[in-house]
């Protein structure tokens, strides 16, 4: 996310930037990763943000970055919002997500304040004690319209995998998916698997210790695969490869100028070849970790092309899916939410019915 220079006062490193994965803390604390607590604890702070309590959110504050923080800069940036924002009028939307390499909470929230036109995106990460890592407000406008903003898929797509999975990226907006600022990847999503609110086992410093990792990835409709990489290696979590984006990658042309392309592919896993007729739910390969990719998850676009002329991605309606327990017939998934497609739904309803 591109920051706003005269907001930020606490800023953690980047991701990408991590030689390794974070160790979990010694002790969990009260606040969880992704539970309700560390979700209320979220909203209390930034409630000391928008209302000026700057000693509050000061004190609030890891150790490290405490060190790395002019005491002064919560007053100062209070100051400004209070001068310039002034207060938040109307949440306009919110979502939680475990930070991928750390035992961390990001919480994001998408507000409309008083002074603003402009609605204000503001990230904070919390540890599991509660404090601080990161926090970044600033003016986050909504993305332009562009030419597929009113786009139906004419291709009816499942989700790409078995099971519960976590949309890590995914919306319209900058707040649920970073990738919302830019034309050709502007629809893009990514998806984790989490069990009790985090992505990994252990202290998540191996690929095998994400969840995701080597689970099956699933033709999302029927098609003709047109491309594929599978010869580059999985990178050691935080440390992904800045040259070759996409990674090991499968790409199926569906008709109608619509691609499905399945990028950060396991090396060495993809079962399909240029040319081969795949069903939807066909296994194409498994989760992996390779390309500009700092933890294991699985990438999915919707495209116009298979590169020439360059693709952009189109929104993506998938079909007969459940999210957060709700049966959806068509929809978009959102940052935050916990889906799986509705046909596996009803397997565990009928295997459930069977046991009784």
């Amino acid at each position: 996310m591109l920051l706003h220079p005269a907001l930020v006062f606490a800023q953690a490193a980047s991701p990408a930037a991590k030689p390794a994965a974070a160790a979990p803390a010694a002790s969990a604390g009260s606040y969880p990763v992704m539970s309700a607590a560390a979700k209320a604890r979220a909203r209390q702070l930034f409630g000391y943000f928008e209302s000026g309590q700057s000693a509050a959110l000061y004190a609030a504050s890891s150790p490290e970055l405490k060190k790395n923080t002019n005491h002064a800069r919560p007053s100062e940036v209070s100051k400004k919002v209070g001068t310039e924002w002034g207060r938040e009028q109307k949440m306009l939307g919110e979502n939680a997500a475990p930070d991928m390499l750390s035992a961390n909470t990001v919480y994001s929230r998408y507000s409309q304040f008083t002074k603003l036109k402009e609605p204000i995106s503001t990230v904070l990460m919390l540890n599991e004690q509660g404090q601080i890592e990161m926090f970044q407000p600033r003016p986050d406008p909504p993305p332009t319209g562009n030419r597929y903003s009113d786009y139906a898929d004419k291709t009816k797509l499942k989700l790409p995998f078995n099971g519960d999975w976590f949309v890590y990226q995914g919306g319209r907006f900058i707040y649920e998916n970073p990738n919302a600022f830019r034309d050709a990847e502007r629809y893009a999503m990514t998806f984790t698997v989490l069990k009790n609110g985090r992505p990994y086992s252990g202290d998540g410093s191996k690929n095998e210790q994400f969840y995701c990792y080597g689970q099956p990835v699933l033709a999302p409709a029927d098609g003709t695969v047109v491309q594929v990489t599978d010869s580059y290696a999985d990178n050691p979590p935080g440390r992904p490869d800045q040259v070759l984006p996409s990674g090991n990658r499968v790409l199926i042309w569906h008709g109608n100028k619509e691609y499905s392309l399945l990028t950060h592919l396991k090396q060495n896993s993809i079962k399909v070849k240029p040319g081969a007729k795949v069903k939807q739910g066909d296994v194409v390969g498994e989760c992996g970790n390779s390309g500009n990719s700092p933890a294991p998850h699985l990438e999915y676009r919707l495209q116009n092309s298979r590169g020439i002329p360059l693709p952009q991605t189109m929104p993506v309606q998938f079909v007969d899916y459940v999210a957060d327990g709700k049966p959806t017939p068509v929809g978009e998934p959102v940052r935050g939410q916990f889906v799986h497609n509705g046909a596996e739904a009803a397997a565990a309803v009928a295997t459930s019915d069977e046991k009784k």
